[in-house]
């Protein structure tokens, strides 16, 4: 399924879909959603016409003192107050905090958005309900969040710092101002590349014992890799939806979720009844309980808001060439196990890359034993070739603590969507030993945790259906 925007036709002619330089491109104003009164969730009923939308632009372009900024705090400190007035205010900051758990940090599997293709629909209407919050508490109808453009600046901003005073700020944060975030942290190329929206958004949740969870390549790399990168309340998924970055980093998946349509036109959505009949649900700008199908939240302007521009650099989030890759330096916190080449879709793999430079994969592991912390990894393949050792960096991701569909219970399978090189293909088509390492990244002021990861009957497959 394919949104039809004028803006993404010009833009395809504009460039050439196979590299990342996503050109600075304003979207047009159409329309906002409207919604029924009565009690419960209210269902939407269409759009109506609105001349004034949100531009949500990049917080790091805007001055600290700008009057843009300004009024985004008082808003925020308006929900603030509220919550602590009463905690129960469905307006109120600790409310909206509390409707990320909800979804997120859920015991009831049926609610949860993550780890499936629910992921990237459910952000997006959670943070309409937070830009509909600060709007109607200044009566500000075209206040905008902003995203944090992390591929052009890959620090907090000055925003998010300070103390207490500045609503913006969070003491949790494991990180300081001057830390960078590691540019493979933030590569988006290898999800830019990926045609199907299951490789970048996930396939169906699960929905009995025993089945596979497959989140997408981008829930896997760059959105938990911040997440975790940042640390404190962002790290988790009970209490992330109370720091004001949480907002700006999701703002900024949430446009490269609308980038990734116009990157490519053989990047479609799904067409499947199961997701665009899927109803969400969130509050609206007066804490009212409402729901969305996802056929309904596909088109932002729809919604009231639209991007300054879907412009992404390339330097930070495309390293096609060995000198921007992550070189592996052995520890003995590695964790090392062969490839299973019998278990392993060998031959379809190899067909897949014939004529292809780089193609998607689904690295299959089992956890010997189960972490219940965030686990931040660059996953390299290693073998011999040409007559020396092979290092080929496959990506960094950040592994989580699954849950399964008994959600007392954690999965010992996991599964990786992965872009891999021909050079990978070839080694396997020639039945080379194949090692997997998974090297754990420190992160700023916290430690490496002392049990390493513990993996077995690695595989790999071409496609779901067989993983």
């Amino acid at each position: 399924m394919k949104m039809n925007h004028p803006q993404r036709r010009d833009f395809l002619k504009k460039m050439g879909w196979s590299t990342l330089g996503l050109s600075a491109l304003p979207l047009a104003a159409t329309s906002v959603s409207a919604c029924k009164n009565g009690t419960g969730p209210q269902e939407t009923t269409g759009v109506k016409s609105s001349g004034n939308l949100a531009v949500r632009r990049n917080i790091a372009d805007i001055p600290v003192d700008d009057a843009e900024i300004k009024v985004f705090k008082d808003a925020l400190n308006i929900l603030k107050k509220r919550s602590e007035v009463s905690p129960l205010d469905p307006s109120g900051w600790q409310a909206q905090g509390m409707l990320h758990a909800t979804f997120c940090a859920t015991s009831i599997y049926a609610n949860q958005v993550h780890y499936n293709w629910y992921v990237w629909p459910w952000h997006r209407l959670y943070l309409w309900s937070m830009e509909q919050k600060l709007q109607k508490a200044v009566q500000e109808p075209t206040l905008a969040l902003h995203y944090w453009d992390w591929t052009k600046f890959n620090y907090i901003p000055e925003h998010y710092w300070g103390d207490e005073s500045n609503p913006l700020y969070n003491v949790t944060r494991m990180v300081k101002a001057t830390d960078e975030v590691p540019k493979d942290f933030i590569n988006v190329g290898a999800g830019f590349r990926a045609e199907h929206y299951k490789t970048f958004g996930g396939y169906p949740a699960i929905k009995k014992r025993g089945e596979a969870q497959l989140d997408g390549l981008a829930e896997q790399s760059f959105h938990n890799n911040i997440h975790n990168w940042i640390g404190g309340q962002m790290a988790t998924f009970t209490e992330s939806g109370f720091d004001p970055i949480f907002y700006a980093h999701h703002g900024n998946c949430d446009r490269i979720w609308e980038a990734w349509q116009t990157y490519s036109p053989n990047n479609t959505l799904p067409e499947d009844a199961e997701w665009l009949e899927k109803r969400l649900f969130a509050t609206d700008g007066n804490g009212t309980p409402v729901a969305f199908k996802i056929k309904e939240l596909l088109n932002t302007e729809d919604l009231g808001y639209t991007f300054h521009d879907l412009d992404l650099n390339p330097t930070f989030c495309n390293p096609y060439e060995e000198a921007d890759k992550p070189v592996r330096e052995a520890s003995q916190v590695d964790c090392v196990a062969p490839l299973n080449l019998n278990t392993s879709q060998t031959d379809a793999i190899y067909t897949e890359m014939v004529n292809k430079e780089r193609t998607h994969v689904i690295l299959h592991f089992e956890r010997a034993q189960l972490p219940y912390q965030p686990y931040c990894a660059r996953v390299f393949f290693e073998y011999d070739g040409n007559g020396e050792r092979q290092s080929k960096y496959t990506g960094t991701f950040t592994i989580l603590p699954i849950l399964d569909l008994d959600s007392v219970l954690l999965q010992n399978g996991v599964h990786l969507q992965i872009e891999i090189e021909k050079d990978i293909a070839d080694a396997i088509e020639a039945e080379k030993d194949i090692q997997v390492v998974f090297q754990p990244v420190p992160l700023p002021n916290r430690n490496i945790p002392d049990e390493i990861l513990k993996l077995e009957n690695i595989s790999l497959k071409l496609n779901y259906e067989d993983a």
